[in-house]
């Protein structure tokens, strides 16, 4: 009994490729509300105020919604998949994942169409025309992580991390001037790559279990570490040069560096943070380091 324990306690309860849908299904608004924090963070920024205020109406809000709708879909789909190999989906989780759905679609529907009706809101017919033109390479690089979604395989695993870095960072900076924001942008698709990166190399088990395509599994840990090494080299370049720029924001050195060394201790001491599988929440939720 006491080796057992000894075993449990050393593997820091350990999934042994199963997912927990517990933790899934309540983290679901995790990523909505970090890409909420990050776009607050640009408000604070006195030369953006006026962009900003000039950009299509709700675009954080609406994104947001957007997020957590597909978010909910995605674990609703996964969770299915998992239920179907063993692994069983709760009705409590069900209703959760559908409740933010709803939830999500709710305030979506209230912002672009209820809202503008009753006269409480300027968005008139330009407004939801610039709103539509500013999402199309947002909804582009959907499109396009679907498709590879469906062909799976090694397709997926090289390109799904690329898109789905490239669809957050376009929703970050969505609105926002591209000129003097380039070394910005950079730096964010890359923390955002990396993020992905850390997180498949925590599910490498749970994907492995699921045959879903993974880096980690198709490629050398060598060659995958040497490249998130790079990457942690190209965010701390891209915020020298930005910062060079003046274009920095205040704590955004402190941020930067703190969150490369929560990555790096993850990657490094990966055990305390399998326990119930919360590096989830804690790998998405240190994004908001990067600003801050």
């Amino acid at each position: 009994m006491f080796a057992r324990l000894w075993i449990a306690l050393k593997n820091w309860g350990a999934s042994e490729g199963k997912p927990f849908l517990g933790i899934q299904a309540l983290g679901i608004p995790v990523v909505a509300l970090v890409f909420l924090t990050i776009r607050a963070q640009f408000h604070n920024v006195t030369s953006f105020n006026l962009v900003l205020s000039a950009a299509p109406p709700n675009w954080d809000w609406i994104v947001a919604c957007l997020i957590l709708i597909v978010y909910a879909a995605d674990f609703i789909s996964d969770a299915i998949a998992w239920d179907g190999i063993g692994v069983k989906f709760s009705t409590w989780q069900f209703v959760l994942a559908v409740g933010w759905i709803l939830f999500g679609s709710f305030i979506l529907l209230m912002l672009t169409v209820v809202l503008p009706l009753l006269g409480f809101d300027t968005f008139d017919k330009k407004a939801l025309l610039d709103l539509l033109w500013s999402l199309r390479f947002l909804v582009l690089g959907g499109l396009m992580y679907s498709y590879f979604k469906w062909r799976g395989g090694s397709m997926l695993a090289f390109f799904g991390p690329v898109l789905i870095a490239f669809v957050f960072a376009v929703a970050v900076f969505g609105g926002l001037p591209s000129s003097g924001l380039v070394m910005l942008w950079l730096q964010g698709f890359y923390a955002f790559l990396l993020n992905i990166l850390l997180m498949q190399y925590f599910e490498k088990d749970k994907d492995a279990v699921s045959e879903t395509p993974n880096l980690w599994l198709l490629i050398s840990s060598r060659r995958l570490s040497i490249f998130a090494v790079l990457l942690i080299a190209l965010i701390t370049a891209s915020w020298v040069l930005n910062d060079f720029n003046g274009n920095g924001f205040d704590g955004n050195r402190f941020g930067t560096i703190l969150l490369s060394l929560i990555y790096g201790f993850m990657f490094i001491f990966p055990s305390p943070f399998r326990f119930a599988r919360w590096y989830r929440v804690l790998i998405d939720g240190a994004l908001v380091l990067w600003l801050i």
